[in-house]
């Protein structure tokens, strides 16, 4: 993605894009700010994408440009399969050009880092379109994936919407068919709470 509202996209309007709804953006008003950036409808890689009921939480940090990345999501434990909430939390860096950052995650002890990059995004934050890959250098891993988000969780349901999904997914070499819906029911008592105080943020360019 190299533009938005048909102008050149600059780090500050992709960041802004990441934080998306959630309430510290500064572009909405009232009851259209929300307590996460955005809800994963569909995504493709079955170990990292498919979790049901997942948000999103983009916010700034205290430093200058930084942003902290917190998914929130649903696992099932083993071996009551009970549905239990768990997060992550990622630090997130602007990569070299508008639109790709570097994510970085500790989990279990192993560092995680992963290039991310918007694919597409529509004008009225209905709906984004993300890409990323990453590899886990002390397990000797590597992997990628995609997700789909939406403000409300679900797919868009015009013609043009789903058009521009399915162009944005073949510039990263992937196919709709490859996608899994996310199961978004009995989502309503997600823990979102920021695990990071939450900076200022200026607000998108209209």
């Amino acid at each position: 993605m190299t533009s938005f509202r048909g102008k050149p996209l600059t780090h500050e309007v992709a960041q802004s894009l990441f934080v998306g709804w959630f309430d510290s953006a500064g572009f909405k008003d009232g009851a259209d700010k929300l307590p996460f950036s955005w809800r994963v409808f569909a995504g493709k890689n079955p170990a990292y994408d498919y979790f049901p009921c997942q948000y999103q939480l983009f916010y700034p940090g205290k430093a200058k440009d930084s942003l902290w990345y917190q998914p929130v999501f649903k696992v099932q434990t083993l071996p009551k399969g009970e549905e239990v909430w768990r997060d992550r939390l990622y630090r997130v860096r602007r990569g070299s050009i508008p639109g790709r950052f570097d994510f970085s995650v500790l989990d279990n002890g192993v560092t995680s880092k992963e290039k991310w990059s918007i694919l597409d995004c529509d004008d009225s934050l209905e709906w984004c379109a993300f890409y990323y890959n990453g590899a886990a250098a002390r397990a000797g891993l590597r992997y990628n994936g995609a997700v789909l988000v939406s403000k409300t969780g679900e797919w868009p349901n015009d013609v043009q919407a789903n058009s521009r999904l399915v162009e944005a997914l073949k510039r990263a070499g992937i196919e709709k068919w490859e996608l899994s819906t996310v199961n978004n029911d009995n989502c309503e008592d997600a823990p979102l709470t920021p695990l990071r105080d939450v900076g200022t943020w200026s607000s998108l360019p209209s």
